[in-house]
């Protein structure tokens, strides 16, 4: 391995110490969630909530081989999700995040379930990762013409005119294009999403390894464990700038996936799984902030799903990981998919696990530091980082 190439891995291990994408968390909790809350003849008080929309026309006939699409999740057959966290600041979300136009999604994740439903692996796409942006066509009828350029233009090209799923039709055409993967469904989920999520929990205990303060997405934590309620764990998630912070793209997603790890562990507790009012509140907070297909919305689907998954053990069949990235050698701040990326790719259309070629090939130490030393116009470098390794200063304290 090259000095300049990166290639990060986190298996679920008994540990406790691996980290859950964000997108993966949101959509197995509600999973779990909507089979629970629909033998609880909870249905009728989510359903309300959801917001689907039919993107198929937007995404063209040059698609990936699909395979079979399942009828309910059950039926045998692999299923890939599309997973995106939106910076959409309309509304609620501006008061939260400030206002700035545009939809970015700077969370993308591929979550892969296998066939058989005995493992599933995530892989997060990086946003300062540049790529070949698709064409994309919105549902008003306008168009954008791509270009190469950062990875989350995709999603900001397609949502131009303020619509997630015209902004997840781009995106998941530029993913098909780069990966030749066929993505089945797709979920966005927005600022007051994952705050309402927390809440819903009352919280979710963190280990916060050093003073952090960053005014841009107004965290102020001090060190040491604490439970972070909703707006505290949003902030948390989002910050990047500042004291104690290595500006690093990369480490935020780290942080993220520790975030929703701990908070998929409170979720799927049972601690909240034998409190169904509880859990319907979570739900319905997951249902109201997601914009998802039609397909996927259908509670036949989503409880098929959970039905045919019920095996899966969190601890050992669950793989996570950031796509193969190295340093843009045109510009410090960037990264681009590494020659690693085709198999991992590969890998996924032909439904085989990811992890022992991931273990292959991260069996090198990895420098993140080689990464990148420049810095973006607000001054964080894009993959690099000089700070300890997330997993190194987690282990500095722990929390209940």
């Amino acid at each position: 391995m090259s000095s300049s190439e990166l290639v990060r891995v986190r298996h679920a291990t008994k540990t406790g110490r691996h980290r859950v994408l964000t997108g993966f968390v949101w959509t197995l909790a509600a999973v779990a969630g909507f089979g629970l809350v629909f033998a609880q003849t909870f249905k009728s008080k989510v359903e309300a909530e959801f917001v689907t929309r039919d993107i198929t026309p937007l995404l063209g006939p040059d698609r990936p081989a699909a395979p079979k699409n399942p009828v309910d999740g059950a039926s045998g057959v692999p299923v890939t999700i599309l997973l995106m966290g939106s910076d959409d600041r309309s509304g609620e979300n501006g008061v939260i995040g400030g206002q700035e136009a545009g939809k970015r999604n700077d969370t993308t994740l591929i979550m892969h379930i296998s066939a058989d439903r005995s493992r599933i692996d995530v892989v997060s796409i990086p946003r300062d990762t540049v790529v070949r942006i698709a064409d994309c066509d919105r549902s008003d009828g306008t168009s954008q013409r791509g270009w190469t350029g950062l990875f989350n233009i995709a999603f900001a090209n397609g949502a131009e005119n303020g619509s997630n799923a015209d902004g997840a039709a781009c995106a998941i055409k530029t993913v098909e294009s780069l990966t030749d993967i066929f993505v089945d469904h797709f979920v966005v989920v927005d600022f007051v999403g994952f705050r309402d999520m927390v809440n819903a929990v009352g919280g979710v205990p963190m280990c916060i390894p050093n003073d952090v303060e960053d005014a841009y997405s107004q965290t102020n934590l001090s060190a040491g464990p604490q439970v972070l309620n909703g707006s505290q764990a949003l902030a948390y998630a989002r910050m990047r700038h500042g004291t104690g912070l290595s500006g690093s793209d990369l480490d935020r997603i780290d942080r993220q996936q520790e975030l929703l790890k701990n908070l998929a562990s409170k979720v799927l507790s049972a601690e909240m799984l034998y409190r169904p009012q509880d859990l319907t509140n979570f739900v319905k907070a997951v249902a109201g902030s997601m914009t998802m297909d039609e397909a996927f919305g259908d509670f036949n689907t989503l409880t098929g799903l959970a039905f045919s998954m019920r095996s899966i053990n969190p601890n050992t069949d669950i793989t996570f990981a950031t796509a193969p990235v190295q340093g843009d050698p045109t510009n410090p701040n960037h990264v681009i998919f590494s020659s690693k990326a085709d198999a991992v790719w590969q890998a996924i259309i032909d439904d085989q696990p990811i992890a022992p070629l991931l273990d292959a090939q991260s069996s090198a130490p990895v420098n993140d530091s080689t990464i990148s030393t420049g810095t973006d116009p607000a001054g964080a470098p894009a993959g690099g980082s000089t700070a300890p390794s997330q997993e190194d200063i987690l282990n500095a304290c722990t929390t209940g």
